[in-house]
Order: structure tokens, then sequence, then C-alpha cells
């Protein structure tokens, strides 16, 4: 059964922090990503899991970025979704790596 938690994410350039709160414990992913695009953030991100095991280790991940919304799939199969804070001018195709903190 699928389980989620609330979070935010911020970015710079070419990586972003999603930060949430998963059982009173705060748990965050950072990744690396390509390509490089504008930042963009989201103060309401949803994360689905199954078990708490898929919030460990060193995923990859893929993407789309815009124009108002986020969508980044871990190769765990973790999934982040949110509304962009502010809307970008096209979506964006991202991939890359991270880890969870």
């Amino acid at each position: 059964m699928s389980q989620t938690a609330t979070g935010t994410l911020t970015t710079s350039a070419t990586t972003f922090e999603a930060t949430f709160t998963v059982k009173d414990a705060v748990k965050k992913y950072t990744g690396s990503f390509k390509p490089p695009m504008s930042t963009f953030s989201s103060k309401k991100v949803t994360l689905k899991y199954e078990s708490p095991g898929q919030l460990l280790g060193q995923p990859v991940f893929s993407g789309e970025i815009g124009i108002t919304r986020l969508s980044i799939m871990l190769s765990s199969g973790v999934t982040f979704t949110g509304d962009l804070d502010t809307a970008i001018p096209a979506v964006v195709t991202i991939y890359g790596e991270g880890s969870w903190a």
C-alpha cells in the first residue's frame, strides 16, 4: 500500500533538494540533474513510496519540470509530484543521480 508525505523542493541550476517529514523523521533527497535550467521551487511536493527502505541509498531519477508542475521518479519507485511556485516557460525533461540523507 502506498504511503505519502508532503515536503518542499528547491533548486540551483543543476541540483535540487527535496525535504520531507516521514514518520517524525526528516528525509532529504539531493539530486544533480541535466540539462541545466532556470531555478524552480515548490512549497508543496508529495512524496509517494511503498516502504521506508525505498528512502535510502543513491537511486537515479528522471522527470519533467514545467510549465506549472513537476514530476520526478526515482529508480527505486519513489515519486515526487507537485505544483511549481512560479511557472517556467517550457516543459523540460531532466535526469540524473542523487542520494538520500
